[in-house]
């Protein structure tokens, strides 16, 4: 059994030595990915009932661009900058807060079934908020979109735990990426009944990354060979 054990932690160690490591004196100590991001989300807001009739989860968008910093060929770190849309969604209107969101997450790789990388990624987000609708739903007698700036605090922050598997092409890495938030800060400003609302939200992003050192070399090479590939 620690036979099979010790074989299973030797193969998957040596599965994921995919990426272009950093070499610093002739040793190898990391590697580098930078790439864009585009993905939705499903966002709620809790303790709502007070406010809102039936209230229940907004689909909203994530746009941007990530960055993944890795120390060994299984640890990294990965920090990204994004709009996102969050809020919640009731019989009468879409609660819509736009932030500019800045995670930072560990990672841990790993090659199974065939796949270059299966990740889990821990950590926390950061959100500052940029604006804050109430969008009427069509046929609910409302015609005015009003702004809720006030009603939400500017910044936001909480936990954030997710995975996701990677697949190997020439120039980086196609990710699906799933990750899940939830909010420790109340964002309400004004709250009556004494309730703390904070955000959650599940989300399902695809990232394109491009392996930096790879890259730089290709361009390195292209210059001293012009007719390199």
């Amino acid at each position: 059994m620690k036979r099979l054990f010790f074989l299973t932690i030797f193969i998957t160690i040596w599965g994921v030595s995919n990426a272009q490591l950093f070499t610093i004196a002739g040793q190898e100590v990391g590697f580098a990915y930078v790439g864009p991001k585009i993905g939705t989300n499903f966002s709620r807001i809790t303790n709502m009932d007070n406010y809102a009739v039936n209230a229940s989860s907004k689909t909203g968008f994530q746009i941007g661009a990530v960055g993944e910093i890795g120390l060994t060929n299984m640890l990294s770190f990965e920090t990204e900058l994004v709009l996102t849309s969050k809020g919640m969604s009731d019989e009468y209107s879409k609660q819509r807060v736009n932030y500019l969101s800045i995670p930072l997450l560990a990672k841990l790789s790993f090659k199974v079934l065939g796949l270059s990388r299966v990740y889990a990624t821990g950590g926390m987000y950061n959100n500052v908020r940029i604006n804050a609708k109430s969008i009427p739903i069509d046929g609910q007698g409302f015609d005015v979109t009003h702004v809720n700036t006030d009603h939400y605090t500017v910044i936001d922050w909480g936990l954030s735990i997710g995975g996701g598997a990677a697949y190997d092409t020439k120039y980086g890495l196609i990710c699906l990426d799933l990750r899940y938030d939830l909010g420790i800060v109340d964002i309400g400003k004004d709250d009556y009944f004494n309730e703390t609302h904070r955000n959650s939200s599940l989300g399902v992003a695809l990232t394109f990354k491009y392996d930096v050192v790879d890259l730089f070399l290709r361009l390195k090479q292209k210059r001293t060979d012009p007719d390199y590939q």
